[in-house]
């Protein structure tokens, strides 16, 4: 196997997906800490409760986020691949020009909508300011988000990653120095806006530069692109939801306290997420590439190099974190947040899971089969709500990470057998061994 994703690395495509991969890879591990350090911050300065508000404001703005993007982020780098590998720099031009106006005017009404709700529904009195104030971040976090979805369909994946993951934080950081203290909730929030601003404007800059305006407009594919966008607008939706139910039941239905637990371990997780984010992320334009090529073999060999990457790179970081954990988590964010332990382990343990499962979510998004991917994705987040909802009044923040798992084996398996009926590979750590296993068979008979 290693000989295997040895050859691999010596062709061309393997060269570029090592380059993309370590380069991202280094900026991850950079902005990973950059972000942990920032979480550090906050905790410490807002305590379980306040943490527990703020993290309970991001949850809903990511939320509203995902139909202010209108599924167009994922969709662009899909679409602005598919026009670079058949050579048509004007529609990827008009798709930037287009998309960009979209996301603009949803964005602007989803948060007169939000921030005028902060004020008129049944909420906690402590959580109206800051939803209130998470109203002006929605606008910027939804530009930013589609700015990096199509730099990726560049295959500018360092650049995307080095503006969302490590300059992001940063200039967060930079504005919370730059905030009268004490800051509190909506002052956490508002330098947060300033920062998700800062990487918006230079990233649609850089997409704009590399892709100039052509002559002539693509409006006949407005209709396609507005057909795929709406599953890629739920998927994304349940992606937000994935991502964010659990701050907000552990608001609910346990107390804010445990939510400002579940945050923590959220954010310390974020270790463990970086190769499937990172892998994800740099593979989606070379899947689409391929894809749009007919090239299958090249598709397999991506998927199965990304599968196995991601296994052992979680897996050493899931070790890590069950070993030093414990000390670890008082160490950094004081003792009120020693509780924080065991609901880290069960994240990682599913990020685990999820990096054995392989890249699932992606390969069927960049071939066109988004559809099955919304589907799998309700019926996963749809059983992990339910389970959380069971396990969080009695077992907290505990009760609620374990439900993550619910939602990644059940999905996971729907999309393993999707993609072997309709693409013919196998994203698992098994159907990649077995072609790992295979091409070497092959080389060693030549």
């Amino acid at each position: 196997m290693l000989r295997r994703l040895t050859g691999l690395v010596r062709v061309g495509l393997g060269r570029r997906l090592a380059v993309a991969t370590v380069a991202s890879g280094g900026i991850w591990v950079a902005g990973t800490l950059a972000t942990f350090a920032l979480g550090v911050v906050l905790a410490r300065s807002l305590g379980p409760t306040g943490y527990g508000i703020y993290g309970t404001a991001i949850a809903v703005v990511s939320l509203v986020a995902v139909p202010a993007q209108l599924g167009l982020p994922l969709l662009a780098t899909r679409e602005v691949s598919a026009a670079r590998s058949r050579s048509r720099p004007a529609e990827a031009a008009t798709l930037g020009i287009w998309f960009v106006g979209a996301v603009a005017g949803a964005s602007l009404i989803l948060a007169a909508a939000l921030w005028l709700a902060a004020g008129v529904l049944p909420l906690a009195p402590a959580l109206r300011p800051a939803i209130a104030a998470a109203a002006m971040l929605l606008p910027v976090l939804a530009l930013s988000g589609l700015a990096a979805g199509l730099l990726r369909g560049q295959e500018r994946v360092v650049g995307s990653q080095a503006l969302d993951v490590l300059i992001r934080p940063l200039l967060f950081v930079a504005a919370l120095l730059a905030w009268p203290r004490p800051f509190g909730v909506s002052g956490a929030i508002g330098a947060q806006s300033l920062a998700a601003a800062a990487i918006a404007l230079v990233g649609l800059a850089l997409f704009f530069h590399r892709t100039p305006l052509g002559r002539g407009s693509d409006r006949p594919h407005l209709r396609l692109w507005t057909a795929a966008a709406l599953p890629m607008m739920v998927l994304e939706a349940m992606r937000a939801l994935d991502g964010s139910y659990g701050v907000l039941i552990a608001g609910y239905a346990a107390n804010l306290t445990e939510a400002g637990l579940l945050r923590v371990a959220l954010a310390s997780a974020m270790i463990a997420t970086v190769p499937v984010s990172l892998q994800n992320i740099v593979v989606a334009p070379f899947l689409a590439g391929a894809h749009a090529a007919g090239e299958n073999r090249r598709l397999a060999r991506i998927v199965a190099g990304s599968t196995v990457f991601m296994t052992l790179a979680v897996g050493a970081v899931t070790l890590v974190v069950a070993a030093a954990g414990q000390w670890a988590i008082p160490l950094a964010f004081g003792a009120a947040f020693a509780g924080a332990y065991w609901p880290l382990v069960l994240l990682c343990f599913n990020q685990l899971l999820a990096a054995a499962l392989g890249p699932g979510v992606i390969l069927l998004s960049m071939t066109g089969h988004e559809r099955i991917v919304v589907q799998a994705f309700a019926l996963s987040v749809v059983a992990a709500v339910v389970t959380a909802l069971l396990l969080t009044p009695r077992f907290g923040a505990v009760g609620t990470a374990s439900s993550t798992i619910v939602a990644t084996v059940l999905r996971g398996a729907i999309l393993n057998r999707v993609a072997r009926r309709r693409v013919g590979v196998s994203p698992s750590i098994v159907g990649a061994a077995g072609l790992l296993r295979g091409g070497s068979a092959r080389a060693s008979q030549l």
